[in-house]
């Protein structure tokens, strides 16, 4: 398992049995949102509460959206699961600036690719393929 900032390569298993990765809570960095159990695959999130300040109760973070100029602000964390790390890492960041619906329209389009979104209200929500 490599692993760096929030991006994850898992290579087999670990001695028969899977790693466990969590995906860190986006408002309490001692906590994990959730937890799942992976072999052989990539994990990317994007998320809100790494690089940010707060200016008048407003967050600002490092994900922008390019049609505002302005932080992307529907989405607190996005976790997308696939075979290469290189396309979850972008697929991650995409989802997160495209939104909730469009975002998980997107990832139903892709094959062997499965999203874990958390919204402004922190409900988690899964691609088709995790429920």
């Amino acid at each position: 398992m490599v692993s760096a900032g929030g991006d994850t390569r898992i290579i087999g298993d670990k001695g028969g049995r899977p790693w466990y990765v969590g995906i860190r809570h986006p408002r309490d960095k001692n906590k994990s949102a959730v937890i799942l159990p992976l072999s052989q695959t990539a994990i990317s999130t994007s998320g809100d509460y790494e690089r940010y300040f707060i200016k008048d109760n407003i967050r600002h973070h490092h994900i922008i959206k390019p049609s505002t100029g302005d932080s992307a602000r529907e989405l607190r964390s996005v976790s997308i699961l696939g075979t290469d790390s290189t396309t979850v890492d972008a697929l991650s960041t995409t989802v997160f600036i495209l939104g909730l619906n469009k975002g998980m329209k997107l990832i139903s389009t892709l094959p062997n690719t499965e999203a874990i979104v958390i919204d402004t209200n922190g409900r988690m929500h899964y691609s088709t393929g995790l429920q």
